[in-house]
């Protein structure tokens, strides 16, 4: 009985221990910091690791670059803006609307203590915010964009050299804040960012310039004209002895991976550039303009600069506006025993009345009177033109009287994303319940047949007796009208 006391005792002892220990190596779990251009932000709740993504407070990391944030409680949605980007985002939705386009993100946005955290790299490639995440001392690095040159308003650039060497400098730091040993107190002078550069090459399969490394590594990236190229400067970089493709950059200028296949990417050269400080050079040679993205990832040591054909420079978007049934189609009866066909028709011309001076818009009406188009007309007039995008305007109805919202329908794929622009400024316009966007599940011939994103708006129920007497107002006529415009506006990045 006394052993098994005395080893009731050691069990007992040793759980003690072990949860002292446990408690103790929790204590010691570093707060990760939040740092923007060697300043120590102070946020109420700070940084956060959620799976492998670094999670940021948005207000903190956002105002502090000159951005003005709202946040509507009521559709949980943050707005970040400085006049010329805006950029929204919906608490645990993936997908952003970054000036009106949408864009997905690896994690949504979550509330915490009341504060909107959203993912670091998201935040570095919306808003050109060079990010990184030191995980040796668990702090979120953030470097502003360029200061503006006052002599000629423009960013920063490096500019040509004049003895015809590899094209480009680098420009000096701005300023002498936080360097030197007379640091100002609450700065936090970065940690030396030491990356060994071990191989770049092109993979044709994804037309991407991939470069593998160790360590940690802040790329610089920037284009330049006259040729036209890209160029992405490495700094507190080192080539590796073994780096691939191999060349002496002591004995040559630089080295050189021709490329052939690209339509834009001609050569890929690399060197040590600078003049007290040099530091690792890759220029992409282009023998035109071309977009690129830059994505790091210090977890797997790899950068890479994927190439993007650049987008199609539009001078003159088509829009066909459908109003719904029609002459001798009357629609739905509402309560008050008004046709659907007249609905449509009002608020799709004060659509067209609000598009009337965009001078990039060339709108198209499938009717402008009491006449009756028939489905085949209808997508067979948008895909005749090569319409950019499709909108079908109705109202709807139900057996049921207590059925009312408003919803928008796609059917295809690649209608989805306009439904759900369109939706999120569509349906707040109303006042109605909002009933969501979503797939229809009998296909409707005008979001079928067309060849272009094509959606249907049901505005309302004319046989609900909360929506019916709301959809005959010139209130909610002309605040649904303006919603549709701006929707159709975003849609095609001119808004």
């Amino acid at each position: 009985m006394k052993k098994w006391l005395s080893l009731l005792f050691v069990v007992a002892g040793m759980l003690v221990l072990s949860s002292g220990m446990a408690h103790a190596a929790k204590a010691e779990t570093p707060t990760p910091k939040l740092i923007l251009d060697g300043m120590e932000l102070e946020p109420k709740v700070p940084p956060l690791l959620l799976k492998s993504t670094v999670m940021v407070p948005v207000r903190i990391a956002t105002e502090n670059l000159g951005y003005k944030v709202d946040y509507d409680n009521r559709k949980k949605q943050v707005t970040v803006s400085n006049g010329k980007k805006e950029l929204v985002m919906t608490v645990d939705k993936p997908t952003a609307y970054l000036d009106g386009t949408p864009v997905e993100m690896k994690n949504p946005p979550l509330i915490q203590s009341n504060t909107t955290l959203i993912p670091l790299r998201f935040l570095g490639e919306s808003l050109d915010v060079q990010v990184f995440w030191d995980n040796q001392i668990k702090s979120v690095f953030l470097y502003s964009p360029s200061k503006p040159d006052p002599e000629n308003g423009s960013g920063s650039k490096p500019t040509d050299p004049s003895d015809g060497g590899l094209i480009g400098v680098v420009d000096p730091v701005e300023g002498s804040e936080g360097s030197g040993n007379g640091s100002s107190p609450g700065t936090v002078v970065p940690p030396v960012v030491t990356g060994t550069l071990n191989e770049i090459y092109y993979d044709p399969g994804t037309e991407s310039v991939v470069l593998k490394y160790d360590g940690l590594i802040v790329p610089r990236d920037f284009k330049l004209d006259g040729p036209k190229r890209i160029v992405i400067d490495i700094s507190g970089g080192a080539y590796s002895p073994e780096f691939v493709p191999a060349v002496d950059l002591a004995a040559a200028n630089e080295g050189n991976i021709p490329i052939e296949g690209h339509e834009a990417l001609r050569s890929i050269r690399y060197s040590m550039f600078g003049t007290d400080t040099k530091a690792p050079r890759f220029v992409l040679d282009l023998n035109q303009a071309w977009d690129y993205e830059l994505h790091n990832d210090p977890s797997a040591g790899v950068l890479t600069i994927a190439l993007k054909r650049p987008p199609e420079d539009k001078s003159l978007y088509t829009v066909v506006l459908d109003a719904g049934h029609g002459g001798s189609d009357p629609g739905a009866i509402s309560i008050t025993k008004r046709s659907e066909k007249d609905f449509n028709l009002a608020v799709v011309l004060k659509v067209q009345a609000l598009l009337a001076g965009e001078e990039r818009i060339k709108l198209i009406m499938t009717r402008e009177g009491d006449t009756y188009p028939t489905l085949t007309d209808r997508y067979t007039l948008a895909n005749s033109l090569q319409a950019d995008i499709f909108v079908s305007v109705h109202a709807n109805s139900s057996t049921s009287p207590k059925t009312n919202g408003t919803e928008t329908y796609y059917t295809r794929a690649d209608s989805k994303a306009f439904a759900e622009l369109m939706h999120s400024v569509f349906a707040p316009s109303t006042g109605l319940k909002d009933n969501g966007f979503k797939k229809h599940s009998v296909n409707l011939a005008v979001t079928t047949k067309t060849t272009m994103p094509a959606i249907l708006l049901e505005v309302g129920y004319l046989s609900s007796s909360i929506d019916e007497p709301q959809l005959w107002t010139e209130e909610l006529q002309n605040r649904v009208a303006e919603a549709i415009a701006t929707g159709i506006k975003m849609q095609l990045n001119l808004q």
